[in-house]
Formats: C-alpha cells, sequence, structure tokens
C-alpha cells in the first residue's frame, strides 16, 4: 500500500495540551537528581518505616531552596545539606523546604532522616502498602509508587524525566525475613541482634516510581534466561513465599519468564538491564507493578508476567515523557501480552486475546491520549479499556498499516534505541514511525491516538456484470471524531477463490468497485481481525424489491448458484429448454445454493424459482468448455 494515504489530514494535526505542576515550575526544574540511597528498616507486618534518604543532585539554576515531595504524615527528625545540619527546614503541604546556596552546575547532597507509618490507607494507590495474603497465609509490605505516589515512603523529586544515575537500597529486616529490591543483591550483612540487611544497588538511569521494596518470608528462585546472542543470559531471581507447595504450583509458570525474555530480547533489543537481573517479588497485590529489575506481582499468570516483563522494555528502559502519554508504558505492554500469545501460546490464543481487548476498548468513547484536566486522575490514566486495551488495538492497527512485521519489529527496536535510559511521547514514537515507513501517520493519530470512540462500518454489495460493487458508509461512536480515515481488509468469496481486498475510505458513504469474474457468495469485512471497528454486511442485489436473489454465474459451465435474499426454507427451481421442456428441477436445500446442470447442453434456459414469496424467472445460458 502505498504512503499517501495519511497526507491529507481532516484537521490541523493534534499534540495535546500537556499538563504542568506548579511545584516543578518553581523549585523541581531547577535541579537534577543524581543518585537515591535509601536505608530503611522495614516489617512485614505494618508500613511503619525508619530511616534515612540521601539524595545526590546538581543544580541547574541558582537555587536558594531544595524542594523535596514527601507526605506530612512522614516524621522528618533531620535534614543535612552539603554535611551541614538545616534547623530551618519547612515540612508542609507534601513537601520539604530546605534553605539553601547552592551556584549553578553545582552538585549538593541532602540527607533526610525520617520515620512514620507510611501509606495512610490511600488504597490501591498507595506507595506502599501492608496486606495479609490470604490464599498463602503470608504477611506482606510491599510499594507501589506509580504515579505519584513515592512521596509516601522517601523523599523524592516526582518528575518522570528527572531519571536518578543510580539508586541503592538497604532495608533491615527480622532475620526470618527477606527484602527484595531494584538491581543487584550486594550483600545480606548481619546489622543488629535478630536482623539482617538485603543491599541493593542498580547502576542504571531509573525513573522514580520504579525504586520498590518488598518485605515477607521469602525463598529465593533463581535461574538463567538466555538472550538474543548464544551464550548471553541474564539471573531471573524470583522471591517467593517461603513455602514448598508454592513453588510446587507456579514452578512451570514461573520458567516460562525465561522464554518469554529470550523472545522479547529476539524481536526488540536485548533485556536492557541484564548486568543486573529481572525479577519478581511476590504480594497481595491485586495485579502487578513493573519496578524496574524486579517486578512485584500476585502471581505467575503468563498474562501478567509478560505485560509486567515488557515494560521492562516500554516504561522502564524507555518510559513515557509525562503521564498524558501513559500509551508508551501501558499500550505498548498490553501488546506484548498478545505477542507473547502469539509466540508461545499459538495464534488462536492471541486471537481470544484480541477480540476481548477490542470489545472491552469499545466500552469506552475517550481519547487514548489522557486529556489536561484528567492527568492527576490516576483511574483515568490507568483507564483499562483506553490506556491498555485501545492503546494495544492502535499498535496492532499500526502493525497491519506497515504490513511487514520486519519493519514493525524494526521500528519498535529503533524507538528503543533512539530513546534508551530517557522519556519518549507519542508524538516522538509517531516520528520514529514516520522515519522508517515513509509515511505520514499525523491523521491515524489525531484519529486514533487523540481522537475519541470508533468506526463503525456498514458494507452494502453486489456483482453487476465483472465488476463486484461494494458501498461503505461509515458512522463513529463519538461526535468528538466523525470520521475515520483507514484502510481495511474484506475478503470476497467466490465459487473459485477467497481474495482479499485492501480498500481505503477517506470519507463517510464511499463506493469500491473490484473487478470480478466469479460469482460471489460472500464479503467479510477485516476478516483478519486488525481493525477496532463494528462491522455489519449485507447483500444488496440490483432490483432487489422484484427479484430479491442472485443468480451466477450467468452464462454458467457446470453448476449455478443461487442466494436469496430472504428464505423462507420453501423455495423450489425448475429449469427449461427453449422448447418448453422440463430439463432440471428440485428444492433449494440451502442459501446459497449451488445446483449441477452439467448434463445439460450449452445453450439459453429459462430458470423458474418459486417461493412463498412469489414466483421468479430468468434466462441464463449454459456456456461450453
Amino acid at each position: 500500500m502505498n504512503g499517501q494515504h495519511y497526507l491529507s489530514c481532516p484537521h490541523d494535526h493534534y499534540t495535546g495540551e500537556v499538563y504542568e505542576n506548579p511545584l516543578f515550575d518553581r523549585y523541581l526544574s531547577k535541579y537534577d537528581v543524581s543518585y537515591y540511597y535509601l536505608d530503611l528498616e522495614v516489617s512485614n507486618m505494618n508500613t511503619f518505616l525508619e530511616g534515612s534518604a540521601t539524595i545526590i543532585s546538581r543544580a541547574t539554576e541558582d537555587l536558594d531552596t531544595v524542594v523535596f515531595q514527601f507526605i506530612d504524615e512522614m516524621d522528618v527528625v533531620y535534614v543535612e545539606l552539603n554535611s551541614v545540619e538545616v534547623k530551618d527546614f519547612l515540612h508542609h503541604e507534601d513537601a520539604i523546604y530546605i534553605p539553601a546556596d547552592i551556584d549553578a552546575h553545582e552538585l549538593f547532597k541532602v540527607i533526610i532522616s525520617y520515620q512514620g507509618e507510611a501509606g495512610q490507607d490511600r488504597g490501591f494507590f498507595a506507595g506502599i502498602t501492608n496486606a495479609y495474603d490470604n490464599t498463602y497465609e503470608q504477611w506482606v509490605t510491599y510499594t507501589l509508587s506509580e504515579p505519584l505516589n513515592a512521596r509516601d515512603w522517601f523523599p523524592v523529586k516526582q518528575v518522570l524525566t528527572d531519571k536518578a544515575d543510580s539508586v541503592g537500597v538497604d532495608l533491615t529486616v527480622d532475620k526470618d525475613l527477606m527484602a527484595g529490591s531494584v538491581g543487584i543483591l550486594e550483600s545480606i550483612d548481619d546489622t543488629a541482634p535478630g536482623k539482617h540487611t538485603f543491599r541493593w544497588r542498580s547502576g542504571y538511569p531509573i525513573a522514580y516510581y520504579l525504586i520498590s521494596l518488598a518485605v515477607a518470608d521469602y525463598m529465593d528462585y533463581s535461574f538463567n534466561a538466555p538472550l538474543s546472542k548464544p551464550g548471553d543470559s541474564v539471573l531471573v531471581q524470583n522471591f517467593i513465599y517461603n513455602d514448598g507447595d508454592y513453588l510446587a504450583e507456579w514452578k512451570e509458570e514461573i520458567e516460562a519468564t525465561g522464554d518469554m525474555i529470550s523472545l522479547f530480547s529476539d524481536l526488540l533489543l536485548d533485556y536492557p538491564f541484564a548486568m543486573e537481573k529481572y525479577g519478581h517479588a511476590v504480594a497481595p497485590i491485586g495485579g502487578g507493578m513493573e519496578h524496574q529489575t524486579m517486578t512485584t506481582l500476585a502471581n505467575f499468570n503468563f498474562i501478567l508476567v509478560a505485560h509486567e516483563l515488557a515494560h521492562q522494555w516500554f516504561g522502564n528502559y524507555v518510559t513515557c515523557g509525562n503521564w498524558q502519554d501513559i500509551w508508551i508504558n501501558e499500550g505498548f505492554a498490553s501488546y506484548f501480552e498478545y505477542i507473547a500469545l502469539q509466540n508461545l501460546a499459538g495464534q488462536e490464543h492471541a486471537d481470544r486475546w484480541m477480540e476481548n481487548a477490542m470489545a472491552l476498548a469499545m466500552m469506552e468513547n475517550g481519547s487514548v491520549y489522557v486529556p489536561t484536566g484528567d492527568a492527576d486522575d490516576p483511574s483515568r490514566v490507568f483507564d483499562y479499556g483506553l490506556s491498555y486495551k485501545k492503546g494495544a488495538a492502535l499498535l496492532h492497527m499500526i502493525r497491519y498499516e506497515l504490513n511487514n512485521d520486519t519493519l514493525f519489529f524494526g521500528l519498535l527496536k529503533d524507538f528503543l534505541i533512539e530513546y534508551a535510559e530517557g522519556n519518549a511521547t507519542a508524538t516522538e514514537f509517531r516520528e520514529v514511525l514516520e522515519n522508517i515507513s515513509n509515511r505520514d501517520f499525523s491523521c491515524f493519530f489525531d484519529q486514533w491516538y487523540y481522537g475519541h470512540g470508533y468506526p463503525t462500518f456498514n458494507l452494502t454489495w453486489y456483482r453487476h456484470n465483472d465488476t463486484l460493487y461494494i458501498q461503505s458508509l461509515q458512522e463513529t461512536s463519538s461526535a468528538e471524531t466523525p470520521l475515520f480515515k483507514m484502510t481495511f481488509d474484506v475478503r470476497v468469496k467466490t465459487d473459485t477463490q477467497e481474495p482479499i481486498y485492501r480498500l481505503y475510505q477517506e470519507k463517510n458513504e464511499q463506493l469500491f468497485a473490484i473487478p470480478m469474474n466469479d460469482f460471489v457468495w460472500d464479503v467479510e469485512f477485516d476478516p483478519n481481525k486488525h481493525l477496532l471497528a463494528r462491522s455489519k454486511v449485507e447483500m444488496r442485489i440490483p432490483g432487489s424489491e422484484d427479484k430479491g436473489m442472485a443468480i451466477g454465474p450467468n452464462p454458467f459451465r457446470e453448476n449455478l448458484i443461487i442466494k436469496l435474499k430472504n428464505s423462507t426454507g420453501t423455495e423450489f427451481f425448475e429449469v427449461y429448454n427453449m422448447d418448453g421442456k422440463l430439463v432440471a428441477s428440485g428444492e433449494i436445500h440451502s442459501n446459497p445454493c449451488q445446483i449441477s446442470l452439467k448434463t445439460l447442453g450449452n445453450g439459453p434456459y429459462i430458470l423458474i424459482i418459486e417461493g412463498e414469496w412469489g414466483r421468479y424467472k430468468e434466462k441464463i445460458i449454459k456456456a461450453g468448455n
């Protein structure tokens, strides 16, 4: 298909208005975080934390105040700036304000000691939660800092584009417990009577919300997964409940992670944190959270594991540039659920997943892009039908538009390379897409990403002489997007073949003409289920008010096909030669019905069809071979 389809847009290209945080404009934009070091004592029985956060940053402007976000409910007991205690800091409105005199480009270090009951019953989007897993009778304390909840458990700069260069997390817990976090487990040290400290270190850039902890009575079940090059592998480190029955129940599913890592590494880039690990920490989280190098999840369900693993590429290695473009994280990870099924479980499983995803997406009429007014609402940012399922459908349709899997996965690889260890928006993804395809996708994004809803195609078709005519009337589910200029496939079922034709609709009502010598039995819209769309297909017969049927091919060679628009199940046919002699007759036993007339000689005949609706007569011709 040529690349000119999307060059004519129904309106000016829309990029979306981006939500801005006033605290960012005044304070948080003036420094970049280099390093977080958290040294905390944690229990699996509550969310009480005691310890300190060390944050090393570099000023981008002269600073008279350094600000970190931190909930008021936590008690800040000590603040130090560049090895000097600060007594006149201010902690209010969920932020710590530290007086400073720092020049632009100067490196500075802040240490904040604190304690308190974190989380504060904030529900699912609490930064830290303590919960009991009833199935396995385990208490677990775990974090979930997305989107703006890291401030619940440590002082932080919650700006997506300011990734720390590295992070260290020391977690001191009772000796019968284990504590998981990001990066490599450097050591486990005895640090107090009855206590030991898990020291985790990561040298990869990391967004603030991907720093984590999980504490429980765990055991470590680890193995290595192959990467794309022979001999290369990555450690897969799983902190699972310390119960032999748990491992026996989930061992096969846990080990399936290795196949997914190998698959995604082959299709994309090698697992991006291979020098450290990929891992899981089990918790009663009601799903999963893709903490960098160590996902927190409820169980090892195939779909859940695939989704959170895919986030290591889409969300962690390349992070959305703002929460309004959460599609970069959730839409991509959701589509890799489909990719994992397609490659590891079979196309039938993948098709069922896509059918369900599209059904969920069509239950909503909003845009994949999160509007400015909703950017601080987690329930809208993480809308399952829009950010996840419609987001996945968009990638599926882009793959269909490219019509070349080498090009599609090359696109994803180029995107990852271009924005490696950084951030990207949908606009930037579109630019990579346009560069690799040499096509304009602005209308696609206007309609599908920023636009609302989906189209319904009402197709009527008929064959006349040697042409198949398809009339397409497109309606949409939302007045916000009155037209989807788009490509669609139709499968034409004839008496000899079932070719697929690719059509492009650029107005709400459009007539397509396809050369067609064979008799047409049926027309099927989007036979391979590529599109987020509903459809209705109906045969139309010219003069159907009198006729109500299609007969063909005419002339015919051996077999004649009769297709009734409205069959009552009581129709009969008769064939007479031109002398008026009955030469064939029978019941029309199906719709369409194929009748054999191969014993007849070449020449003209009269066909009569009779039913409760009346009687119809037409001249037919048998042609020689």
